[in-house]
């Protein structure tokens, strides 16, 4: 008898999976990009495509599982999902939101959750709980796509970005994003730098001039921070981990830093701040004036041995010590 390759009824399951999230991307009039290789946890792409037909660039990474059996467990509000330990390491380290779909042939019933986010928040946590509430319908893959940030406006002239940058905050003491923008620039302004150290630079500047001089950092200025890297991204001006982001915020409730490259619409609005400074008359002494550009790159180093004490000493010998009780025989 001749032996032929066989084909195993679950993958036409899983075949029917991936075939149902492509129609539904496509009826959300955005862009299905299936991975053709071979599949180490990801089964395709999303990117968002907007009302006029511009792609901006946002994308999504998405896994697909299909199959009766994968609803055995579900509750009235849930389905739990367990990765294996492969996929659980490489979706929350992912640089792009990881929606995993579930998919019931037998019901028609398609469910999601962004895994990358449920997986950074608990770690620990043998299942992936996936809402049933939260269908993948047409409106579903906008909403999946908002878990990299709001959704960038592609048709946005740069113009109008620079007048969202400059408009003042007067609930934040004044400020606005181009303040932060411009101060933090980088990499021979190719990439861009936030940390609050950058906010408490340009309040220290700008309350010379006021009375009393003196700054505060509330509430209100953390809003602030928070809307501008909203901003960043609803522009498609850095590419920001939205989601390292807000994680930050709500679970170690505390303001991250970063170091991003500029996107390409980025470096437009750098060389369009950089035209209308060329356009200014120089106010500044001669001695100051190879400073005085608003667009100049800033140097980012990370400081060592900022306690005041040895650390780095204390530290390495403690590092020997590791190494040696490594290389000897002693089990880890």
């Amino acid at each position: 008898m001749t032996d032929f390759p066989k084909v195993r009824e679950t993958d036409f399951v899983e075949r029917e999976g991936v075939n149902h999230v492509a129609s539904v991307v496509n009826r959300a009039h955005c862009v299905w990009r299936e991975v053709l290789q071979r599949d180490i946890g990801i089964d395709g792409h999303v990117e968002y495509v907007d009302a006029d037909g511009n792609a901006p660039g946002r994308l999504i990474a998405v896994q697909v599982k299909s199959g009766e059996s994968r609803f055995t467990k579900a509750t009235d509000t849930h389905v739990p999902f367990y990765p294996e330990s492969k996929h659980r390491t490489y979706w929350a380290e992912h640089p792009l939101p990881v929606i995993l779909v579930l998919h019931n042939p037998a019901t028609e019933e398609t469910v999601w959750v962004d895994a990358r986010e449920a997986l950074r928040v608990r770690p620990s946590e043998a299942a992936i709980q996936v809402p049933r509430a939260q269908a993948l319908d047409a409106d579903g893959v906008l909403r999946a796509l908002q878990c990299a940030g709001p959704l960038p406006s592609g048709n946005t002239p740069v113009d109008e970005i620079l007048r969202g940058m400059a408009r003042p905050d007067a609930a934040a003491q004044g400020l606005c994003f181009l303040y932060l923008f411009t101060q933090g620039l980088t990499d021979l302004a190719n990439s861009l730098y936030f940390s609050m150290d950058v906010l408490r630079e340009v309040l220290d500047v700008l309350s010379v001039d006021w009375d009393p001089p003196a700054f505060r950092i509330s509430e209100l200025e953390f809003a602030f921070v928070d809307n501008y890297v909203a901003f960043l991204v609803r522009h498609d001006l850095a590419r920001v981990d939205y989601g390292s982001w807000r994680q930050a915020i709500l679970e170690r409730e505390m303001v991250d830093s970063f170091i991003v490259p500029l996107t390409e619409r980025g470096r437009a609005v750098r060389d369009a701040i950089r035209r209308i400074d060329d356009g200014l008359p120089q106010a500044e002494p001669e001695e100051l004036q190879p400073y005085s550009h608003a667009i100049q790159e800033r140097f980012v180093q990370m400081l060592y041995n900022v306690s005041g004490v040895d650390e780095v000493s204390v530290r390495q010998r403690r590092i020997n010590a590791v190494q040696k009780e490594i290389n000897s025989a002693h089990p880890i």
